[in-house]
């Protein structure tokens, strides 16, 4: 709890992935991967209570392991490659308010990002509280120009046409090109009471600067690879 407000940390885990099977569950450093995101909500000063989502035997199995977190079964529905996170965080809140536990915000920590700390969890949480806020995102900063970004279309003649994605000419000087920001999805902070399935978590209109090596996203085993590298050198940190 931070400032009288409960915050529920909620880890949505199904079982299944495209590019690496059983991803959730697929030794990262010594442990299994959604281990690393347990444990840093575990360590958060604010939450309230920590819940793993899933549809997932493996997944359930670990996240009791490590006695840090509860398991939230969810529907087959819910876990598809199709469906939406939204549907998994409308899911706990609503399931969990019908048990009787109900929460200001809600904290969604994808387990696919393994490197963020728990300083990260407590600061968007110390952030939003403070100036009350409706919604927040973490984001870091990119080195591309937004100003030179294109979106392609490809054509019945075999050409392909570029768009610009921003309405500003591409000859501006570089120092005076808007800086770009990414949404990583390592933290999303949202107040319980203006959460729906329409809800899009990204679009949320406050973010969170967090620094770009934290963000990395996990989804072949080359990335896993990574960030075990990077593990191997920041053990320390937190």
């Amino acid at each position: 709890m931070y400032r009288n407000k409960r915050i529920l940390g909620l880890i949505p885990a199904r079982g299944g992935s495209i590019g690496i099977p059983d991803k959730n569950v697929t030794p990262l450093a010594g442990k299994p991967l959604v281990t690393w995101t347990i444990e840093a909500a575990a360590h958060s000063r604010y939450l309230d209570a920590i819940y793993c989502s899933t549809n997932d035997d493996k997944v359930a199995r670990v996240t009791e392991e490590t006695g840090l977190a509860k398991v939230l079964r969810r529907p087959d529905e819910l876990c598809t490659a199709t469906a939406k996170t939204i549907d998994a965080v409308v899911h706990a809140v609503e399931t969990l308010a019908a048990r009787g536990e109900t929460f200001d915000y809600v904290m969604l920590l994808q387990p696919t990002s393994p490197l963020r700390q728990t300083r990260h969890i407590d600061g968007i949480i110390e952030h939003v509280v403070k100036h009350d806020l409706s919604a927040c995102v973490s984001v870091h900063q990119i080195h591309e120009l937004p100003v030179l970004m294109r979106y392609v279309e490809s054509n019945p003649d075999g050409t392909t046409q570029v768009h610009s994605i921003l309405a500003q000419n591409s000859t501006v000087r570089r120092q005076d090109a808007a800086q770009g920001y990414y949404v990583d999805g390592v933290l999303y902070l949202h107040r319980v009471s203006e959460l729906s399935r329409e809800t899009s978590l990204n679009d949320a209109p406050y973010g969170y600067l967090i620094d770009a090596e934290y963000a990395h996203d996990v989804h072949t085993i080359t990335d896993i690879s990574e960030c075990a590298a990077w593990l191997s050198g920041h053990r320390d940190d937190a």
